[in-house]
């Protein structure tokens, strides 16, 4: 059977060696290209030891699109808008494009300035992505040529609160979200370097994180009018791996904790990756996978809902690489069935 070929840019930070972990075990898929302009002619291994059975692929400065069935861009923000044109003539209308990136979520032009301190490049094309979030947007991706992959912190929120605002609540989301060191990407900095995190938690961005007009954007959709807003203050964890998000909501009148259990239950019937909890989630038994697992209760009028994902996983390349199953018309879950790893 014929394999799809995939190619990668930005293969050398910790989201593209996800993606590269997760195509290597993937039975439809192979890994024909691997693109880092800081890491050109060296071998993949040398950069991700854990991935020596792809000793024979080097990085390459550049990528040529054509001739692959699907591409990856696990760059920094503000990379791809500047590129995306060129690739997208380069790359044909049957190669498939999952922009990991922040560049193509927003779909009003003028949230980047205030959110992301810099005019879109290429807002023409905005209006062409699919957003990435397939326990909602699974039709839609199917068809797709062009995912926008959702931001980490953006996919625990929303797969947290979307029951919630399709079922018509609106109002304030209080969130505290604890996030891994890996989170900040593999160059460290003051702030961000695991040493500096470990024994201690730090809030940062206080109500001002840029994914939450990405949140709060994919939530007025499914209520189809203003929904919830968010109060959002992550948190740096001393941990590498996950994002533990804590939401609080006011209940609309006569909800109960039974119908609430039963807003999510219904809504996440047929999603493979979503698990509904008992018990509040551990962050290590979604280590390693691709599955968001919620706990929700509620008391007096106000809900908890408790997100747990890997933020590499699926707040990243395991979303990606469902996302390109989607559409090459594979099965959602293939390459991404197996579970975490544990402790």
């Amino acid at each position: 059977m014929k394999r799809a070929r995939a190619g990668v840019v930005g293969g050398a930070g910790y989201v593209g060696g996800e993606l590269l972990r997760l195509l290597l075990s993937h039975p439809r898929a192979e890994i024909a290209a691997v693109a880092s302009r800081s890491h050109a002619g060296k071998p993949v291994e040398a950069v991700h030891p854990h991935l020596r059975p792809l000793s024979g692929l080097n990085f390459t400065a550049e990528l040529d699109p054509s001739g692959l069935d699907c591409v990856f861009l696990a760059g920094r923000h503000g990379e791809a808008m500047g590129r995306m044109a060129a690739l997208l003539e380069r790359a044909g209308p049957a190669c498939k494009v999952v922009d990991l990136s922040a560049d193509f979520r927003l779909r009003d032009a003028s949230l980047y300035p205030a959110w992301y301190g810099r005019e879109h490049a290429a807002p023409e094309l905005l209006g062409s992505f699919v957003y990435g979030l397939a326990e909602y947007n699974r039709e839609p991706l199917r068809r797709a040529s062009r995912v926008a992959n959702p931001g980490c912190f953006a996919t625990a929120l929303s797969l947290a609160l979307g029951p919630l605002a399709a079922a018509g609540v609106a109002g304030r989301a209080r969130v505290t979200a604890v996030t891994g060191s890996s989170g900040s990407g593999a160059s460290p900095s003051a702030g961000t370097h695991h040493p500096s995190r470990e024994g201690t938690l730090r809030a940062y961005k206080p109500l001002q994180h840029q994914h939450v007009p990405e949140v709060e954007a994919f939530l007025d959709g499914l209520a189809g009018k203003p929904s919830l807003r968010l109060a959002l203050v992550p948190v740096s964890g001393p941990f590498v791996r996950g994002i533990y998000a804590v939401c609080h909501v006011d209940l609309p009148p006569g909800l109960s904790e039974a119908e609430l259990r039963g807003l999510y239950e219904r809504a996440y019937a047929g999603a493979r990756f979503v698990r509904l909890c008992s018990a509040p989630p551990d962050l290590k038994a979604v280590a390693g996978g691709n599955h968001c697992d919620l706990h929700v209760c509620a008391r007096e009028g106000c809900a908890v809902v408790i997100a747990a994902i890997d933020n590499l996983v699926k707040g990243a390349a395991g979303q990606a690489v469902q996302n390109m199953n989607l559409m090459l018309g594979f099965d959602e879950g293939l390459g991404l069935d197996q579970p975490g790893a544990y402790p």
